[in-house]
């Protein structure tokens, strides 16, 4: 099976995080509670979330500290967003309304773009109250030739978290677009149930071609160990909705999303102490995909328009 890779290895990580704007552990650092649920936020890298815990228990992968690692970034965090669009862009190129567009390889030593601009520059925020908090990402034309603008609107419950997410096109002309969250979990000894029908195949490049029934493997439908599956891929999602199972701690984290999360990237790295469950909008390269939007997933906003998602993360703690 050939699978198109997520991430870099740790070291290369750190590589990467260190050219990355806004990636100092000394930024900014928002803090939200409400009963048992604790989130932190980190605005200035990339507007990224620190961590998300239940009654002290990580329910997401936490930060490093400065003392831990100074150089960390993104791909280190708890999570980040996906604007103003998800996964690779093959070669960092696409043609648009008859128009070439050449963005900028973010991913060294991939020829590819990944993930859009706003997870590599720093956010404004502000608490809008104790359990919730707003962050706001202002896009001016580059080579992404489009004006928009990213939001992310975080509320915690008794019992989880919802991320509201906006993009709007700020400019006057139509642009792709799309948007997705990208959380780490701690591994331990996590089970995963994803509400699956469709695999998207890859190549050598790690750029999709294909939506196809998942494998016995690959099938996610039914709890699977985290540790036996070897996955990097996104899926096309039933309905957007998803289980996570941690035996040891008795705790549960479930996942639904609005239909317009109609696909998932699941990613389990062997030898990692983390693996991802990433709520988004579209397959990757959708702009270049041979495919349809009703396939792919991909959305078209004119000037001024709002393209909405939201996503939950509710908490159980179960019984023996």
């Amino acid at each position: 099976m050939t699978t198109f890779p997520c991430f870099l290895a740790p070291t290369q990580h750190r590589k990467q995080a260190a050219a990355l704007k806004g990636t100092s552990n000394a930024s900014m650092t928002l803090h939200l509670s409400h009963g048992p649920c604790e989130l932190a936020l980190l605005p200035e890298i990339g507007g990224s979330t620190g961590a998300f815990t239940y009654k002290g228990m990580d329910i997401l992968r936490p930060f490093p500290t400065a003392e831990v690692d100074a150089s960390a970034g993104p791909l280190e965090s708890a999570g980040f967003p996906l604007f103003p669009f998800s996964g690779r862009i093959q070669n960092a190129a696409f043609t648009w309304n008859g128009h070439q567009i050449e963005l900028e390889p973010n991913f060294p030593p991939e020829p590819h773009a990944i993930h859009g601009q706003a997870w590599q520059n720093p956010w404004t925020a502000k608490k809008t109250g104790e359990a919730s908090a707003r962050m706001i990402y202002e896009h001016t034309p580059g080579n992404w030739p489009w004006a928009y603008r990213a939001e992310q609107l975080f509320e915690l419950t008794e019992d989880g978290l919802t991320l509201t997410m906006h993009l709007t096109n700020t400019g006057t002309e139509t642009m792709p677009a799309g948007m997705g969250w990208h959380p780490y979990f701690p591994r331990h000894d996590a089970r995963l149930m994803v509400n699956v029908k469709g695999i998207w195949r890859s190549g050598e490049d790690m750029i999709p071609t294909e939506v196809i029934s998942p494998s016995e493997d690959e099938d996610l439908t039914i709890w699977r160990e985290v540790d036996s599956l070897s996955l990097d891929n996104a899926f096309v999602a039933e309905e957007p909705e998803a289980a996570i199972y941690w035996p040891a701690r008795k705790i549960r984290v479930d996942i639904s999303a609005d239909p317009v999360m109609s696909h998932t990237v699941v990613y389990t790295p062997k030898g990692q102490d983390f693996f991802c469950v990433e709520p988004v909008t579209h397959s990757p390269d959708a702009v270049n995909s041979t495919h349809g939007a009703d396939v792919t997933g991909l959305q078209t906003l004119a000037g001024g328009e709002t393209l909405t998602g939201a996503l939950h993360l509710t908490v159980h703690e179960v019984a023996d």
